[in-house]
């Protein structure tokens, strides 16, 4: 096995990175109501910060570090529905009454996982791949990163959703309402990233000269 070096704080963003996705596929199953009929999953506010980590691994770190990130994510995953499932099996005693409760909250999980990671891969994959194709014409600095970060992610998110709703909640609601959610949960998450984009571009900028890269 080919021996990577990480640094500190390429070791703390991966751990952010994989607590955020863990995070919002527990928070998935909750649906939001919003103004206007609009329903929206709750991870949709902290899911796009997968795709901006990603795309701040692929420009400081390169395609093959995001794409390890990726496959922590999933084993991630992997591990807790696992440990969901062996403990909603296990018998609870009689004075407890929150059974039900917990099996509803976290028993939707496996359901969830294979939406959620079938979706996360191809859309995180998509992602990169734009993101790489885009880089090629700046290899050596962080020219263009602005475009380069909104649209794969565009393209990554949308692959996304179009694969994590029908999966996840395909007789739960109504086709229209799907849709309806389709559209604004990737509008949302596209919002997000531009507002929060000055951000992520002087992050990238300090984690680069941390890391010694010498890109400018």
């Amino acid at each position: 096995m080919k021996k990577t070096k990480v640094s500190e704080v390429q070791l703390y963003l991966t751990v952010l990175f994989v607590v955020a996705l863990l995070i919002s596929n527990i928070i998935a199953g909750k649906q939001i109501q919003l103004p206007f009929g609009v329903v929206m999953t709750g991870a949709v506010f902290i899911f796009p910060i997968t795709y901006i980590l990603s795309d701040l691994f692929s420009e400081v770190y390169g395609y093959r570090w995001s794409r390890i990130t990726c496959y922590l994510g999933f084993a991630g995953n992997l591990f807790m529905v696992i440990i969901f499932s062996i403990i909603i099996r296990t018998p609870a005693p009689g004075f407890w009454e929150h059974q039900e409760a917990f099996r509803v909250v976290l028993g939707n999980t496996p359901r969830i996982l294979l939406a959620s990671s079938l979706a996360f891969v191809v859309g995180d994959f998509v992602n990169d791949r734009v993101f790489r194709w885009m880089k090629l014409r700046h290899p050596n600095s962080h020219k263009g990163f602005r475009g380069r970060a909104i649209i794969s992610s565009f393209v990554g998110e949308l692959a996304d959703s179009a694969i994590f709703l029908p999966i996840a909640f395909i007789g739960q609601m109504p086709v229209q309402t799907l849709l309806v959610m389709g559209v604004f949960q990737v509008s949302f998450k596209l919002a997000y990233e531009l507002v929060i984009l000055p951000v992520t571009y002087r992050v990238v900028k300090v984690v680069s000269r941390y890391e010694n890269r010498g890109v400018i």
